[in-house]
């Protein structure tokens, strides 16, 4: 890690993250496609996001971890997601494990599609990351390709460092300083448009 701090929030704050022109289809069959973009690779992990598109509007996808909740008809199973690193190490959606992180940060969902950002903490080692996925409820056979993890690795090392992670005590402001409605310079663009 390039930088260091005190827990994901600061990480997250403190830095510009290198994005990657990366557009990998994972899977796909008659009824079901999935795909991996939207590469952001900090200094700490990378985030990226996988999209789902089903053929029936009807079924509300889920990207969501295997949990214990009980299924409800109208959302499908969740997404069975997997990446295996060079190392020999690898990192699933249905169990944690210790030392790496790989978490659903949010999802959004449509009718027959969904759209999921993850968090991969650390850093990948350089080499192949194999990349796994499943969705047997909804006819999805297991299918594995291959991420070249050494351009995530490399730009790794690209990530700026926004500024130095400080902590401050919380601001005293005023009750003039404290207000809900948006403030702006006089005679400057948002000034002109909302007088």
């Amino acid at each position: 890690m390039k930088y260091v701090y005190k827990g994901l929030g600061e990480a997250l704050r403190c830095e510009r993250p290198v994005d990657l022109p990366i557009s990998l289809d994972l899977n796909r069959t008659d009824d079901l496609v999935l795909w991996l973009s939207a590469v952001r690779v900090y200094s700490f992990g990378m985030m990226f996001a996988i999209d789902a598109r089903y053929k029936d509007p009807a079924l509300s996808l889920s990207l969501g971890s295997f949990d214990g909740r009980p299924t409800f008809t109208h959302f499908s199973a969740p997404l069975l997601f997997g990446l295996g690193f060079a190392d020999g190490t690898s990192v699933t959606t249905a169990q944690k494990t210790r030392g790496l992180l790989l978490e659903l940060r949010s999802a959004e969902s449509r009718s027959g599609s969904v759209k999921g950002e993850y968090l991969l903490a650390p850093t990948p080692p350089a080499g192949p990351i194999e990349v796994a996925t499943a969705w047997p409820q909804l006819g999805m056979d297991e299918k594995v390709v291959t991420l070249d993890g050494e351009v995530i690795a490399s730009a790794s090392e690209g990530v700026t460092q926004l500024w130095e992670p400080k902590r401050q005590p919380k601001p005293d402001l005023t009750s003039e300083q404290v207000t809900h409605q948006p403030q702006y310079q006089r005679g400057g663009w948002f000034g002109i448009r909302l007088n």
